[in-house]
């Protein structure tokens, strides 16, 4: 007798609630369940329903599976009937004819290991909008690739779009809000620049009401999860919305947790006059509101992508957005269930604790967020628990480093949020020193890194580490030493010292030119980054960006895996020829992945960013199996453009 699609839904279901610990429960991962959907009487196949993100419908039919992608269509703007919440995302999924002759366990044991299910993504509010990845053809993969394709969707690309344009607007109007308030009190304005360690200005304001709007829709997010926290909403029915109120909120929130996301909002929010403070918190709650109507606000790609809209300073830090697909393609390249660092097994909560992540150039952590959300996924689908490990994670695990100082900290939420309820000692998200210090010295960021005897300069507001509970002393330097991270994720500053760009611009070292330094500074930074490069695969027309891979190279351990985005020019480029030779001696199993295109626009990951990129992926290999031939060895043809 062969078996029912019924019957199988019933084993995939349950295969699928073993690949992640939020869908162990069957109300999470439903199949068959024809009470959930309203106005319809049909019964999704399989119904994914998460808190916090969008339900994702997987329906399935054995092949040729002639009507399984009219199937999944049809879910998109249906309405959940518990929570009023409607579909955004369906999956259709072609399952392999042998299944029908399959039964009890051998079924389940043949979908486990099946790796030719065929799976096409479906995404829009109403079936005529839909958009359909891929394009056309079929994805072929496993259960956790389908997995991982359900959790993917559950954060859809319109919806998050249309979450960046309300923040953008939200925090634009709030920042133009901080402007009035300069006009008539000027000196509070400028104390919150110095709490972000910038002088006052447009890109000042709109980082503090970034940060106090991100600090709003935590705020919401946390009420009813923390016992005596008001939301909001109860604020404003009780006539207590005003500054002190949401204050006293915020007190009693940092004494459970969240101190990188609530201190920093806490010390922008103290300095804004209680007599303009009303107009400016109703924006940010109404704001607040917007964001949280699809219960998107825990992705890290909504924070990060906006704070970058709001950089102003890009010419010279070129603090480019790196999006959250690029961040996927690459991290998806650099670890897989069958690559992992240092022969870390995915499966055991030991092994994963151990792994050390650092991203050196992290801006508002979109790929080091990308990198442990992947971690934790991969751990999963091994069986483990990544909420367990999350603490010790924060604690040892991740290391990030940026010259701005509200960019480290929204670092810091972004990873806090992949688990907001469990507390952590502290963590290693630093604000590194970067111009002419008090006492005279020249700091370079995380290019000091090169230096190994120098003391690392980290500005005051991280020196004490941003913590989970508070900002604790730590010695910066011995926590980040050379041949000790498992694997290094970085979106370098791409810009050069040399060449047109100074003049066009009308500074005369733009690498150096952030922050307002003075022509002294920038010239002496020159002269710091010229007596730390000396002798390494640096070169001052490859620009920033080959530092920064010499810094990646040195920090990773053998074993260690490498994932950087770099100017395509990697490729080709006459002066990246020393960084290609570190690259064929060091590493195996080398990957480039580039976008072809017209123009160096049409080939950038970023999409601000007029250069071309390429993605860049390697194991670093130990010094007895290197000199093997490489395709970038001193001889061979180079790739084309």
């Amino acid at each position: 007798m062969a078996r029912t699609e019924h019957t199988i839904n019933d084993s995939l279901a349950e295969l699928l609630r073993r690949t992640r610990r939020a869908w162990r429960d069957d109300k999470v991962v439903a199949s068959e369940d024809t009470g959930q959907l309203k106005d319809t009487s049909g019964r999704p196949d399989i119904l994914v329903i998460e808190p916090n993100v969008s339900p994702v419908v997987i329906e399935t039919e054995v092949f040729p599976a002639t009507t399984v992608e009219a199937e999944a269509l049809s879910r998109l703007g249906v309405q959940m009937r518990t929570t009023g919440r409607r579909i955004l995302s369906s999956v259709a999924v072609r399952l392999p004819e042998r299944l029908r002759k399959k039964y009890g366990s051998a079924l389940e044991k043949d979908l486990a290991s099946a790796v030719d299910l065929e799976m096409a993504l479906y995404t829009g509010s109403t079936p005529s909008d839909a958009t359909r990845w891929p394009t056309s053809g079929w994805m072929v993969g496993t259960v956790a690739d389908l997995s991982s394709l359900t959790q993917a969707a559950s954060v859809p690309p319109d919806v998050i779009e249309q979450a960046v344009s309300n923040l953008v607007g939200g925090v634009s109007e709030a920042a133009g809000i901080l402007t009035e308030i300069a006009k008539g009190n000027n000196e509070a304005v400028q104390q919150i620049g110095k709490e972000l360690f910038q002088e006052d200005g447009v890109q000042t304001r709109r980082m503090a009401a970034t940060i106090l709007a991100n600090a709003f829709v935590f705020h919401e997010n946390l009420a009813g999860k923390i016992p005596k926290i008001s939301s909001i909403d109860e604020l404003r029915g009780k006539k207590k919305f005003n500054k002190a109120s949401v204050l006293k909120e915020w007190e009693k929130i940092l004494a459970v947790n969240y101190w990188p996301i609530f201190h920093i909002a806490q010390r922008i929010l103290e300095h804004v006059p209680v007599g303009e403070s009303k107009r400016l918190l109703d924006r940010l709650a109404e704001t607040a509101d917007r964001l949280l109507e699809n219960q998107l606000m825990r992705s890290h790609d909504l924070t990060g992508a906006v704070f970058q809209r709001m950089i102003v300073d890009r010419k010279f830090l070129a603090a480019y957005y790196t999006t959250p697909a690029s961040a996927a393609l690459l991290i998806g390249l650099a670890l897989s269930p069958e690559k992992t660092p240092a022969d870390t097994s995915w499966a055991k909560p030991d092994n994963v604790k151990a792994l050390r992540i650092a991203d050196f150039a992290c801006g508002t952590g979109t790929l080091l967020t990308t990198a442990y959300q992947r971690i934790g996924q991969l751990h999963e689908l091994a069986g483990g628990d990544s909420e367990a490990i999350h603490a010790e994670m924060m604690a040892q695990g991740i290391i990030g480093c940026d010259v701005l100082p509200a960019a480290a900290h929204l670092t810091a939420s972004m990873l806090s949020g992949a688990h907001p309820s469990i507390t952590y000692d502290r963590s290693n998200i630093l604000t590194v020193a970067y111009g002419k210090m008090p006492h005279g010295n020249i700091a370079l960021g995380s290019i000091d890194l090169l230096d190994d005897q120098k003391d690392f300069e980290v500005l005051a507001i991280t020196a004490k580490a941003v913590g989970g509970m508070g900002e604790k002393e730590m010695e910066t330097w011995s926590s980040l030493p050379h041949a000790y991270f498992d694997l290094v994720v970085m979106n370098p500053p791409f810009v050069r010292p040399t060449g047109h760009e100074g003049e066009k611009i009308g500074v005369p070292v733009p690498m150096f030119a952030a922050f307002n330094s003075s022509e002294e500074e920038q010239r002496l930074m020159t002269k710091a980054m010229k007596r730390l490069t000396v002798g390494t695969a640096y070169h001052g027309n490859a620009g920033e960006a080959s530092a920064f891979l010499v810094i990646a190279d040195r920090k990773l351990k053998q074993g260690g895996v490498l994932a950087l985005v770099m100017p395509l020019s990697l490729m080709p480029g006459d002066a990246w020829d020393a960084c290609r030779q570190l690259l064929a001696k060091n590493y195996s199993g080398l990957i480039f992945a580039s976008i072809a295109g017209r123009g160096s626009e049409e080939m950038s990951f970023s999409p601000t960013r007029a250069w071309g990129n390429v993605l860049s992926s390697g194991e670093k290999i130990k010094p007895e199996v290197r000199g093997r031939h490489s395709s970038f060895s001193k001889n061979a043809p180079r790739p084309p453009c």
